[in-house]
Order: structure tokens, then C-alpha cells, then sequence
């Protein structure tokens, strides 16, 4: 803590000391089947393979990737977000892209792993049982071409891409 100059006695949290996000449990996922949104046109429907269990996601990749080119890709996604009903749809993870200043858009791939394989910081704090979409949020994601990062950490756990060479802010 650092004195406020304004009341001595109550201070100010320190830069740098942030509390703690909650944190995401990234893992590896195979798009079995994609498909349009029956009631959203900016929004695919995937069916996913965690490894251990078939999920259904939602994503808002229209215009950037078709369902064609989703099925079979090894994604990355939060498995451990709190479902949501987008347009009727139920969404039980979130996959990673990010989106340049152009406005292409690119997934976070995992080419070479398994479904379910984790991808988190070595080391790190163990995932959140279940995280919120605005909890996701409190953390820092971004993708380089010297790789990925949670946090200011290196994600370990399996060889990560982007696709389409897209860097940035992952969401």
C-alpha cells in the first residue's frame, strides 16, 4: 500500500498489486462439426471434443471462418466458463481468437496435442472450478510471435499457433 496524500490513514493498493483474477482452464479441443446459428448471423454453433467429454460452444467467427473450415481444427478454449444461452444456443466454453488492426481474426491452435491436453503457465495456480465471462476478462491473454502468454506467464502444455498469423489480445 502507498499513503494517499489526500488521507494518510487509508492508502492506495499499489501498482502491480493487483487481487489475484480468477483463473481460466485452458485446454485443447477438437472441432468435430460446426454450423450456422439459427437465430444469429454473426454466430457459429461447434461441437467439441474435450477428451474426456462432447461440448457445445458458441462463437461470433462468422466472416472469418466457415464450418467447413472449423471442423477438425485443435482449438483452445476456456473450458471452465460458466454456460450461457446466446440466441437460444447454449455455449459451454469459449474459444480463443484475436482480431488485428485489419480485422482478420485468428484461433489459437494447439496442431500437435490431444484433446483435453491443459494449457497453462508451468508451475501455475490450479483453474478456477468456473469462471465468468467478466472474470475471463480480469486477465491478460495476448499471443506474440515468440508465443502465448497468461498473465505475463509462458502457456505450457502443448506447441501453440496462431492461426492466419493473427497476434494481439486473445478474447
Amino acid at each position: 500500500m502507498t499513503a494517499d496524500p489526500k488521507n494518510p490513514e487509508r492508502g492506495t493498493p499499489d501498482i502491480g498489486d493487483p487481487a489475484t483474477p480468477p483463473v481460466p482452464d485452458l485446454r485443447v479441443a477438437r472441432v468435430l462439426a460446426a454450423r450456422e446459428h439459427p437465430n444469429a448471423d454473426r454466430l457459429l454453433v461447434m461441437e467439441i471434443d474435450l477428451g474426456s467429454e462432447k461440448r457445445q460452444i458458441v462463437g461470433g467467427i462468422v466472416g472469418h471462418y466457415t464450418p467447413q473450415e472449423l471442423e477438425g481444427l485443435p482449438i483452445v478454449v476456456v473450458a471452465n466458463l460458466q454456460p450461457a444461452k446466446l440466441r437460444g444456443e447454449v455455449s459451454q466454453a469459449m474459444c480463443l481468437a484475436t482480431e488485428n488492426e485489419e480485422g482478420k481474426l485468428g484461433l489459437l491452435l494447439a496442431p500437435e496435442a490431444d484433446p483435453g491436453t491443459p494449457v497453462r503457465p508451468p508451475g501455475g495456480p490450479p483453474p478456477t472450478d468456473e469462471i465468468t465471462f467478466q472474470g475471463f476478462h480480469e486477465n491478460t491473454l495476448l499471443a506474440s510471435p515468440d508465443g502465448v502468454t497468461l498473465n505475463g506467464s509462458p502457456l505450457g502444455g502443448a506447441r501453440l499457433v496462431m492461426d492466419r498469423q493473427v497476434y494481439g489480445k486473445l478474447r
